[in-house]
């Protein structure tokens, strides 16, 4: 009697097809999960720092620098706000503006080039901008220029000092 040979039925080469159409799907998922992992924990530090950067502003604190001279209240304010944002993200890259709001909160027409902490009773604004580099280039193209601007602002109330 002559001998067939059995073909194995493991279904190796299924997959092996199978697991190089998951695969890119996963690694897509893993770097988003990533990506907007990091761009959410960037905004979270700015806002902090913009807050911590407010919370200075109202009560007309100043900061000493290290030569001991006492810092004006703008620079104390970028400074704290730089300080509490170079955790995460390089705080040269920061467009910080302080600048007074109008009637009914409006922003001034040069607010993006103003730091001004304003005087004793005044409404004020801090604004924080940041551009956000996607670290996965796919990521980045689904957004205009592969970035986004972070943005975080704080309105507060100078207190009588």
């Amino acid at each position: 009697m002559e001998k067939t040979r059995r073909i194995p039925s493991g279904g190796k080469g299924s997959e092996i097809v199978e697991f190089a159409l998951v695969m890119p799907i996963f690694f897509l998922l893993l770097f988003a999960i990533i990506d907007f992992g990091w761009y959410f924990y960037n905004q979270h530090t700015i806002q902090f720092a913009t807050r911590e950067g407010t919370r200075l502003a109202l009560v007309g604190r100043q900061l000493t620098a290290a030569n001991g001279t006492v810092m004006t209240r703008e620079d104390s304010i970028i400074k704290t706000i730089k300080d509490n944002a170079g955790l995460a993200v390089d705080s040269d890259k920061l467009q910080i503006s302080i600048y007074p709001v109008g009637a009914n909160y409006t922003d001034p027409e040069d607010w993006s080039t103003t730091v001004n902490a304003g005087n004793g009773g005044d409404y004020m604004r801090v604004r924080v901008l940041y551009t956000y580099n996607f670290l996965t280039p796919f990521i980045g193209n689904l957004f205009t220029g592969g970035n986004i601007v972070i943005s975080a602002e704080a309105l507060y109330r100078n207190e009588l000092f």
